[in-house]
């Protein structure tokens, strides 16, 4: 008898997972890197595809769509808290959408080593669900740049806030390592360590040693070399929004930065080239790939 019932649930969720994949709804998991720090936001992309002949709403029910992470031996990664992702749309016979989402607030996979995430798509009208194939990442730690200075600074006060003591914040740089790359990252941090935002800046050279320089507004100047004649400059400010973004090229002058009299921090020396990973971006004219 009980073998008979295990024959029937393996029936029954095989008959399922049949209905969900001929259905003509096809979902697609996507990440454009697999490769993160703690903490990094993990941009996953869903593609969904509909050969089914007939509209289908989705969106509707705010777990239309549920993803879950699953660790190294197995270990399911718990919750921090529900997703957002209550948005309805339809799609037509022969469309295909793809939607964003970011499962790191949501998910406590800080630890370093490999993951698996995967979706789930409720069809309500059907009443059936769209399996996604699991997607796999590497959390991993960087290497701290720890020869940059005292790069703390004191938070502006909101809108608003006045004889309040500042909040501290502090910078700091990290080289991340894959096979075929070396990226520079940026971190900021609070006064107890805790991370406020930390992503990637761009590729850069194994070799060399980034430049920074805090402004009298407390953001933070950053250019470092990215090819053999080519430096990237960035300016962040104290809540880790990324303000400037610039290329830069060796002429018979290095880039470097400079301060000036009253505190501005800017690039003097060789050549800038507009390119439309510019920001703020350039008059369209003047744009050329990085």
């Amino acid at each position: 008898m009980r073998k008979f019932a295990i024959l029937l649930v393996l029936f029954t969720a095989a008959t399922h997972c049949a209905q969900a994949q001929f259905n003509g709804l096809t979902a697609e998991l996507q990440l454009d890197q697999d490769q993160f720090l703690p903490d990094e936001d993990v941009p996953v992309k869903v593609r969904i595809t509909n050969r089914s002949g007939q509209p289908v709403v989705l969106g509707t029910d705010k777990q239309w769509i549920t993803f879950d992470v699953i660790g190294e031996h197995e270990y399911v990664v718990p919750k921090l808290g529900e997703m957002l992702v209550q948005s309805p749309f339809t799609l037509l016979s022969g469309q295909a959408v793809t939607r964003e989402f970011n499962p790191t607030p949501y998910f406590g996979y800080r630890r370093t080593g490999r993951y698996r995430l995967g979706a789930l798509i409720k069809v309500p009208q059907w009443k059936q669900e769209v399996p996604c194939k699991p997607v796999a990442f590497t959390i991993t730690e960087g290497q701290p740049l720890t020869d940059l200075g005292d790069l703390s600074v004191g938070a502006p006060a909101p809108p608003g806030v006045t004889n309040a003591a500042p909040e501290v914040r502090r910078y700091s740089l990290l080289k991340v390592s894959s096979l075929d790359q070396i990226k520079l990252y940026f971190r900021l941090t609070d006064d107890r360590g805790r991370t406020l935002r930390v992503y990637p800046l761009a590729r850069t050279v194994g070799f060399g040693r980034p430049e920074v320089q805090l402004d009298n507004a407390n953001n933070l100047h950053v250019l470092f070399q990215t090819g053999a004649h080519v430096l990237t400059y960035v300016a962040i400010d104290a809540n880790g929004t990324m303000l400037a973004r610039q290329f830069h090229e060796f002429t018979q002058t290095r880039p470097s930065l400079r301060t000036s009299d009253d505190g501005r921090v800017y690039v003097g020396g060789g050549h800038r080239v507009m390119t439309a990973s510019d920001i703020p971006a350039p008059a369209p004219d003047t744009a050329k790939s990085p």
